[in-house]
């Protein structure tokens, strides 16, 4: 069976609840201030059947004062009767809720003219007209406008008949969306626990699920589920649903919280938006102006942040930047009413864009055609957008979930047909960590052009440092770097030894005279064994000219065959082989060494002995404790 939900709106005493518990025979006032007072505070709930649809109806209050409870309510409907007595015709709450459901997205519905026994036949014609004037430029052109009676009946069956035609033209909500139920009731029973009511809004929950109430990230089980009295093992979109939350407080949860499955949803404090001024707004929306944002059930204070633009006059749109106060859960797609901090008026409302979005210059164009790429992109150009953001710094799949309206299994999925057509790379198939082809593209060209200019700049290196290269070709991330160093050393672009990178068509070239230098110099260290002399001394027995001993020596560094331990302290890499072993036997006879043993043992002086201690502990052979080195054990 389809399910829709249907809103009431309108003013204040001009008969919603008493239609409703007409069409229904439930009376939605269920507060004892509500009965003393013959208004409605509260939101009201009560089920109507529709032939082959199952409709929830929400009954809202009309009274200025309680236009925040009524927006709690409206946010999940399907289809609106707006309510107009009359004998009293259009009045401010009337204009209001049409309002608020306009830019809350609401597509259909219809008028009802209640309190007709009131009225002569001719004053309803006329408040008939007057209402059609008034819906003109509405959602509401051209809707059914049924005169009713809820005091004798008159009417009712024409109702019923419109409903039923409006409610099987309604689109049904999607059950494969992200689960989520914003809050609008809280309650305990007795025996049960923590009870929370609100509108499906999209997806499926089914009873022993784990879910997570956000944005306080309250884990619960799902105990129990009902809708409309009745218990269920599963709900879905579009049904009014209460919940038995196994693992909570009462006073854990309130409303405007959301109901969600774990990992699917994400806090935030701002929002990109596309925001519609009203037309009749008393005055001039400015950035920083303070707000009230409704969205969902919740209620948060915020502030605006114009892009393009300072002022934003009645009757006018205009992306924007919404700061709030407290943290918010909404989904991208979703519509928002904001209302002026004081008087408190419904000022205007539209569309998210970005639920974690980057603060924006707001006078560059470049802000402005960012936005305007996400309100006109469906989510597969979304998604691209959100990957061309991340530049080289990649997205995972964890980060992407939230911020589109796809589930996680329909986000990979689509990432999957973007890289089966060449637009996205997929860097970790585990992880879905993906980027932009372009983006990938670019960090290989990147690296390549410094290994060009390295090489030009030092053309008697091997190559370069992998993490120097990493730190010049742009803000990388670690994984795409590795990716695209395995890429290029496929295609035989790049040659990776250890640590060092180069290009595969780079060779170092020694001519005769500086091959003689090399050879002078690595034996003037090689036979030094234990005590080295400086670079300087060593530079003098060599003879070389011009830049020929120092080019020498960074070859040999770089070969292997010399290894700096500091500044002015360079060893022979057969040396410190067997110093390492000389070191090695002692420990493994006396199980310790001092500074003082371990120069002795090489007949060296404190001068090279420590260098070499540090360098030992620093290659994880030797650790120390206190005054002493032992020998690690992954070492032995």
């Amino acid at each position: 069976m389809k399910h829709v939900v249907i809103g009431t709106a309108g003013h204040i005493d001009h008969g919603k609840t008493s239609l409703v518990k007409a069409l229904t025979g439930t009376d939605t006032d269920r507060l004892k201030e509500e009965k003393e007072r013959g208004i409605t505070i509260e939101l009201g709930f009560a089920e109507l059947i529709l032939d082959n649809v199952h409709a929830g109806i929400v009954d809202v209050p009309g009274h200025e004062r309680f236009v925040k409870n009524m927006l709690a309510g409206v946010g999940g409907i399907d289809l609106v009767m707006l309510i107009v007595a009359a004998d009293e015709g259009i009045m401010p709450q009337t204009r209001e809720h049409l309002s608020i459901c306009r830019l809350l997205g609401i597509k259909t519905g219809l008028i009802v003219l209640t309190k007709t026994d009131l009225v002569e036949p001719e004053w309803v014609e006329l408040v008939k007209d007057d209402v059609q004037d008034f819906v003109k430029d509405t959602f509401l052109k051209d809707k059914p406008i049924v005169p009713v009676s809820a005091h004798t009946g008159d009417g009712l069956e024409n109702l019923l008949d419109a409903l039923r035609m409006i409610a099987n033209q309604t689109p049904a909500k999607s059950e494969t969306g992200i689960f989520r139920i914003p809050i609008d009731r809280v309650f305990t029973m007795r025996g049960f626990g923590v009870v929370i009511t609100g509108t499906l809004f999209s997806g499926s929950v089914g009873v022993g699920e784990q879910v997570e109430v956000y944005p306080k990230a309250l884990q619960a089980r799902v105990r129990g589920l009902q809708v409309h009295g009745e218990a269920v093992e599963k709900s879905t979109a579009g049904l009014r649903t209460a919940v038995n939350l196994q693992g909570l407080e009462r006073a854990e949860v309130v409303r405007g919280d959301i109901v969600g499955h774990r990992g699917e949803l994400k806090t935030t404090y701002m929002l990109d938006v596309h925001l519609e001024h009203l037309a009749d707004a008393p005055r001039p929306l400015k950035t920083r102006n303070r707000i009230r944002f409704h969205a969902g059930t919740a209620e948060i204070m915020g502030r605006i942040s114009l892009i393009g633009r300072d002022v934003l006059e009645p009757g006018e749109s205009s992306f924007a930047q919404i700061r709030l106060e407290e943290p918010i859960v909404v989904l991208p797609r979703d519509r928002f009413v904001i209302r002026s901090y004081s008087p408190i008026i419904t000022i205007g409302g539209g569309e998210i864009l970005d639920i974690m979005p980057r603060k924006h210059r707001r006078l560059r164009s470049s802000s402005q055609d960012h936005l305007k790429s996400l309100y006109q992109g469906d989510e597969t150009e979304r998604l691209l957008i959100l990957l061309r953001n991340s530049r080289l710094n990649g997205v995972e799949l964890a980060d992407l979930t939230g911020r589109l309206t796809l589930k996680p299994s329909n986000i990979q999925k689509t990432i999957q047909e973007l890289a089966d057509q060449g637009e996205v790379q997929i860097i970790d198939q585990a992880s879905f960590f993906s980027m932009t082809t372009a983006h990938f593209n670019t960090a290989q060209k990147n690296i390549l052009s410094f290994l060009r200019e390295y090489h030009a700049e030092n053309p008697l290196r091997p190559g370069a440092p992998r993490e120097e290269v990493r730190g010049k070709v742009g803000d990388i991330n670690e994984k795409i770097f590795a990716a695209a160093l395995k890429h290029l050393s496929e295609s035989n672009e790049i040659a990776e030894n250890g640590a060092i990178l180069r290009l595969a068509s780079h060779s170092v070239e020694i001519d005769e005279t500086l091959g003689e230098v090399k050879t002078k110099l690595e034996s003037v260290f090689k036979n030094a064994h234990f005590q080295p002399p400086s670079v300087e001394d060593a530079f003098a027995r060599c003879a070389g000219k011009g830049n020929s001993n120092q080019n020498a020596l960074q070859i040999l560094i770089d070969e292997g065959a010399l290894l700096r331990l500091k500044d002015n302290i360079i060893y022979h890499r057969h040396a410190l082989r067997e110093a390492e072993n000389l070191l090695k036997g002692h420990l493994s006879r006396n199980n310790e060494i001092t500074a003082a043993e371990f120069r002795d043992l090489l007949g060296i002086t404190r001068k090279h002995a420590i260098p070499l201690l540090e360098y030992f502990d620093t290659a994880r052979i030797t650790l120390r404790l206190g005054d002493k080195r032992v020998l690690r054990p992954d070492a032995r």
